[in-house]
C-alpha cells in the first residue's frame, strides 16, 4: 500500500507528538521545575506588560487631549512628541495617586484598625442593654422568649472574638505589606527591568504589532492568523473598555460617597469611601461587600447613623445604576447580567480577587466568539430563523 506524502507527514507528526507526550508524563516533575524557573525568569517582563497596560489607560486620555488643535488650527503638541509626553504625564499621574494613597489613606486605615477594638468594647454595653430590654419585652410572649433565649450570644465573648479577629488579620496584613515592600526593594533590578520593558512596549506598540503579525503569517496558516489577530483585537478592546469603565465609575462613586458622608457627618468617611472605590471594581458583589463593611464600621460608632448610612448607600447605588453608569459607559461589555454573576463567582472561587476582576472581560470575549460562531454555523445550515420548539396550544 502506497501512502501519500501528506499521510506520511501526518503519521510522523503523530508519532513525534506521542513520543513527546510520553516523555512529558514520565518527567513531569522535572518539566514543572523548568516551567517554574522559566516563569520566574520571565516574571519581570510579564509585570512590565501589565504595567504597560495600566499606564496606557490614562495615556490614551492625555493623547486625546494633546491631539486637539488650537484656534490657529495647529495641534497643541507635535505628533513626534505627543506620545512620549502622554506617557510621561500618565506615569506622573499614577505616581501621584500612589503617593497620595500612601500619605493620606494608609494612615487613616491604620488609625481606624487601631481604634476599632476600643469602639467595639464601647459598643458592647449598649448592645447588651438593647438585648436585655428586648428579652424583658418578650417575657410577655413565653413561646417566643423560650425559642430566642438559647440563641442570645454572650456579647463579651463575641466582642473578644471580634477584637482577636481584627488584631490577627491586621497583623497578617501589616506583616504581608512589610514583606512585600521588602521583596520589592530587594528585587530592585526586576522593578527596573519591568518599568523599562513597559516603556518600550508603550513607545514601540506599532513596531511590536507589525513584528508579531509578520511572525504569525510567516509560520502559520493565513486563516488561523486572521482568527488570532481578530481575537487579540477583541481582547484588547474588551479589557481596555472594561478597565476604563470600571475605574471611572469607581472614582466617581468613591468621590460621591466621600462627599455625602462628609455632608451627613458619618464616621470613617475616608476609609469607607476608599473601600467602596476598590470594591466598585468588582461587579455585583462589590457593592454588597462595601455596604456591609461600611455599615459595620458606622454601627460601632453610632447605631442610628448606621441606618442612615445604609439608606444613603442604597440611594447612591440607585443613582449610580440609573444615572451615572449609563453616561459613563460608552462601550458596554457584551455580557448579560446572569453570565456576569456566574463569571465573577467562578473567577473569584478559582483565582480570588484577581479572578473576580478579570473574569468578566474574559467571559465576555468567550461569549462573543461563541455567539458569532453559532450564528455562522446556523447560517451555513440555513437554520438562522428556524425555531425547533413549535408553539404550544396556549401560545396560539
Amino acid at each position: 500500500m502506497q501512502l501519500s506524502r501528506d499521510t506520511k507527514r501526518f503519521l510522523i507528526l503523530l508519532a513525534a507528538f506521542v513520543v513527546v507526550l510520553v516523555l512529558c508524563i514520565s518527567h513531569v516533575s522535572t518539566i514543572s521545575g523548568w516551567f517554574v524557573s522559566a516563569l520566574a525568569l520571565l516574571s519581570p517582563f510579564v509585570v512590565g506588560a501589565c504595567m504597560a497596560f495600566i499606564i496606557s489607560v490614562p495615556m490614551r486620555l492625555f493623547d486625546r487631549i494633546l491631539r486637539k488643535k488650537n484656534k490657529a488650527g495647529k495641534p497643541l503638541v507635535k505628533d513626534s512628541t505627543r506620545k512620549p509626553l502622554s506617557m510621561v504625564l500618565a506615569i506622573v499621574l499614577l505616581l501621584c495617586l500612589i503617593v497620595l494613597f500612601g500619605m493620606i489613606v494608609v494612615p487613616q486605615l491604620v488609625d481606624t484598625v487601631t481604634s476599632l477594638a476600643g469602639s467595639i468594647m464601647r459598643f458592647v454595653p449598649t448592645a447588651q442593654r438593647w438585648i436585655t430590654e428586648l428579652m424583658n419585652w418578650l417575657e410577655g410572649y413565653p413561646e417566643i422568649h423560650d425559642a430566642i433565649a438559647p440563641m442570645v450570644p454572650d456579647l463579651n465573648q463575641v466582642a473578644a472574638s471580634m477584637i482577636s479577629f481584627v488584631q490577627k488579620y491586621a497583623g497578617i496584613f501589616a506583616s504581608s505589606l512589610v514583606s512585600n515592600v521588602s521583596s520589592l526593594f530587594g528585587s530592585a533590578t526586576d522593578v527596573i527591568i519591568s518599568f523599562v520593558f513597559a516603556i518600550y512596549i508603550l513607545l514601540q506598540t506599532k513596531t511590536l504589532s507589525r513584528q508579531g503579525k509578520k511572525l504569525l503569517y510567516a509560520f502559520l496558516p493565513k486563516r488561523f492568523c486572521d482568527d488570532v489577530i481578530l481575537i487579540a483585537r477583541m481582547a484588547h478592546k474588551t479589557f481596555f473598555s472594561y478597565v476604563t469603565i470600571q475605574c471611572t465609575e469607581a472614582v466617581i462613586l468613591g468621590a460621591l460617597c466621600f462627599g455625602g458622608m462628609v455632608i451627613f457627618r458619618f464616621p470613617h468617611a475616608l476609609v469607607i469611601s476608599v473601600i467602596m472605590l476598590f470594591c466598585a471594581l468588582i461587579p455585583i458583589y462589590g457593592a454588597i461587600i462595601s455596604c456591609v463593611i461600611g455599615a459595620f464600621l458606622v454601627l460601632i460608632e453610632s447605631p442610628m447613623k448606621a441606618i442612615g448610612f445604609v439608606a444613603f448607600i442604597l440611594i447612591l447605588q440607585q443613582l449610580e445604576t440609573n444615572l451615572i453608569y449609563p453616561r459613563v459607559v460608552s462601550t458596554s461589555i457584551n455580557l448579560p447580567s446572569m453570565w456576569v454573576m456566574l463569571a465573577v463567582t467562578v473567577g473569584g472561587g478559582m483565582f480570588g480577587v484577581v479572578g473576580m476582576l478579570t473574569a468578566v472581560p474574559v467571559c465576555s470575549i468567550a461569549y462573543t466568539l461563541l455567539a458569532e460562531t453559532t450564528r455562522v454555523r446556523l447560517e451555513d445550515k440555513n437554520l438562522s430563523t428556524y425555531d425547533p420548539a413549535p408553539p404550544m396550544e396556549t401560545d396560539r
